[in-house]
């Protein structure tokens, strides 16, 4: 196997003037483009975040241009926390640089991902933004008080991808059932995937989460499937 692409740091400006910190790799022949959003500011959440990180990695491996990067008031990003409000412009900024560096040529999978916090803030921007195809959202923190309701669209039929552990309190798995629920019952399609005994770090089950992120990039970019050796439960 060849050895992966090496990151690229880069900063990249919002529209409202803040600069981001970020890190991108682009594989010779790209089969689709990630980015990804890490979790909570106030809470240590970087763009070095394992979770984050290990769905970055896994998409790299699948031959994706992949973009994650710190949201304002993380790391070196400037600016400040603002609660999912102005970190929809950091996401806005990632998305559009990665897109502008994305040949019309390259294979159309467009995918914004994220964990946890993240992963609230990714989806509510993919919701308007009609150039990304594929959504996923790790451990999203259904059991805060954050509105979803900007998914249950009925004309949306972009796949949405859950990925949470079965002992997350943060994202029960009662929860998980009742939004996968609600969004088959508008024709979106999701698939949610449940790994044994992972908490919200998914804590000692990282190789398994990178097998089911494998798995998704997988899917998503054409790839024949690989057999899977770790039991994961899916909705």
């Amino acid at each position: 196997m060849p050895y992966p692409p090496p990151d690229r740091s880069l900063e990249i400006e919002t529209s409202d003037g803040v600069m981001l910190e970020a890190r991108m790799v682009r594989p010779e022949s790209a089969r689709g483009s990630l980015v990804a959003c890490h979790p909570h500011t106030l809470m240590g959440g970087t763009l070095n975040s394992k979770v984050l990180h290990t769905m970055y990695l896994a998409f790299r491996d699948r031959s994706f241009n992949a973009l994650r990067f710190n949201f304002r008031g993380a790391g070196a990003s400037g600016g400040s926390y603002d609660g999912g409000r102005k970190e929809l412009l950091d996401v806005e900024a990632a998305w559009n640089h990665l897109g502008d560096m994305v040949a019309s040529t390259e294979p159309s999978p467009r995918v914004l991902g994220g964990f946890s916090f993240g992963s609230y803030v990714g989806l509510n921007f993919a919701a308007n933004e009609p150039t990304c195809t594929h959504r996923i959202a790790i451990g999203p923190p259904l059991s805060f008080d954050y509105d979803y309701s900007f998914l249950r669209t009925e004309s949306d039929r972009r796949p949405i991808y859950l990925v949470v552990g079965d002992e997350d309190p943060f994202c029960p798995p009662a929860l998980v059932e009742e939004l996968v629920g609600s969004l088959r019952s508008l024709g979106i399609p999701t698939q949610a995937s449940l790994i044994p005994g992972g908490n919200h770090m998914f804590d000692q089950k990282g190789y398994v989460l990178r097998q089911e992120l494998s798995r998704i990039a997988t899917e998503i970019g054409g790839l024949e499937a690989e057999e899977q050796k770790h039991p994961v439960t899916r909705l």
